[in-house]
């Protein structure tokens, strides 16, 4: 094993940090653990080739960073019993830099008794110390009880449409003339189509991202969820994800999906489907929004929204391929949920009245309603549905929410109804604020 390590090891010396298009997230090392979550294939490994590139420029050597891959089948019989080991090759490999050297443990859920490991080498304080995870394993629910309150988490996903341009070498600076318009437009329809997973995005071929999509889907359904979750009954799992899928962007009420595996003679506890709707919320495939209520029995006893954490995902359902106002409302609540993540006194919900007058999203501050949220695919006024912007006023009235926002496809206008100011701006925009 030692010099199956030792082998490792310098490899990652030997080699050069591949070419990089830079994420919008901080990368500094911290005394804490660094812990880099999300989806697969959403660049958490190339994140940390990010970290490592940031440092080198900050004055580090390649010899103060270790970088390991618990990926790597070399490494599958690593256990507790060879830590003074890796201790040992480790310094005899690397220099310390600021009385540290910077530890890159990318999947570090594939090694054995991870948990301990990492606290051990915490321990220490002669380390800075990054880990990944390609599932929630490495999130405040499941990580191990002995990391609680040492490390801090960066949630990684697909690109934004910001990141997106950038891959894209697209650089919004001038949009004077309409032909720089329409191709940030048809950009965002590609964005729509197909999602922020990086290598989906390089992809130029229609058929490669889709194919590229399909994968993801399957690797998440059988690693993340069948296997880490033990599912023996996998029939029934993939009716459960036809049926989120089916419902990306709407109402999903576990009652009504017991009710429908009942007609189709299969007998599901709400129990075991509230599970499955935990499974894929923690493979983060999908993320829900609770209905806006003061009384927590209430939220949590009304159907959820489901969104998806890709719309690339939407075009795996052919029923849903054109709806471009679902995709768009999709991306809204995958940013509010991103914001949700790294904010404290931030939340946000679906607001329903009695009557069913529905507004996209409710957001919240502390204990304040601070902003009102419809999405419409409208560019201009006389597209936008009269009851869409008259429920926004009710509501607005009946809340004592003042602050009011209609996302459109193309149309940036503040306009007073009703004696209220309404923000009417576009998707693209919105999206990079």
């Amino acid at each position: 094993m030692e010099n199956i390590l030792r082998e490792i090891l310098s490899s990652w010396l030997a080699r050069e940090i591949p070419r990089l298009i830079e994420r919008d997230y901080p990368t500094e090392a911290s005394k804490s653990i660094v812990a880099i979550i999300g989806p697969r294939r959403a660049g958490k490994t190339y994140f940390m080739f990010q970290i490592a590139k940031n440092l080198l420029s900050k004055g580090f050597l390649k010899e103060n960073i270790a970088y390991l891959d618990f990926e790597d089948l070399r490494l599958k019989n690593l256990t507790s019993k060879h830590y003074s080991m890796f201790i040992k090759v480790l310094h005899e490999l690397f220099t310390e830099k600021e009385g540290k050297i910077v530890l890159l443990l990318d999947e570090v859920q594939n090694l054995g008794e991870w948990g301990g490991w990492v606290r051990s080498l915490h321990n220490t304080n002669n380390y800075f110390i990054f880990i990944s995870g390609s599932s929630s394993k490495l999130s405040l629910r499941e990580v191990p009880t002995q990391l609680r309150g040492r490390y801090i988490t960066r949630l990684i996903l697909p690109l934004s449409f910001k990141e997106f341009l950038k891959f894209k070498g697209f650089e919004v600076k001038y949009l004077a003339s309409p032909e720089v318009k329409g191709m940030l437009l048809q950009r965002l329809r590609e964005y729509l189509n197909f999602g922020g997973f990086p290598e989906v995005v390089l992809e130029e071929s229609r058929e490669r991202k889709l194919e590229l999509l399909r994968a993801y889907r399957e690797t998440i359904f059988y690693r993340d969820i069948v296997e880490r979750f033990k599912v023996r009954d996998i029939s029934s799992l993939e009716t459960f994800l036809r049926l989120l899928e089916e419902n990306f962007g709407k109402y999903f009420s576990i009652s009504k999906v017991e009710r429908y595996f009942k007609s189709i003679g299969v007998k599901k506890s709400k129990r075991t489907l509230r599970n499955y709707l935990k499974y894929f919320e923690s493979s983060f495939f999908i993320f829900s929004v609770e209905k806006f209520s003061l009384k927590t029995k209430e939220r949590v006893l009304q159907p959820k929204k489901i969104y998806s954490i890709d719309t690339g995902f939407y075009s795996l359902v052919p029923k849903i391929s054109e709806e471009y106002g679902g995709r768009m409302e999709n991306l809204v609540a995958r940013k509010l949920f991103e914001r949700k993540f790294y904010e404290i006194d931030f939340d946000f919900f679906y607001f329903k009245d009695y009557a069913g007058r529905e507004v996209d999203f409710l957001i919240k501050k502390g204990l304040r309603i601070d902003e009102l949220i419809q999405v419409t695919f409208a560019s201009s006024i006389g597209e936008i549905e009269k009851e869409k912007l008259k429920v926004l006023i009710n509501v607005s009235n009946n809340l004592k929410c003042n602050k009011l926002t209609v996302i459109t496809w193309d149309l940036e206008l503040i306009k007073e109804i009703d004696g209220k100011q309404v923000k009417f701006i576009p998707l693209w925009k919105w999206l990079m604020e």
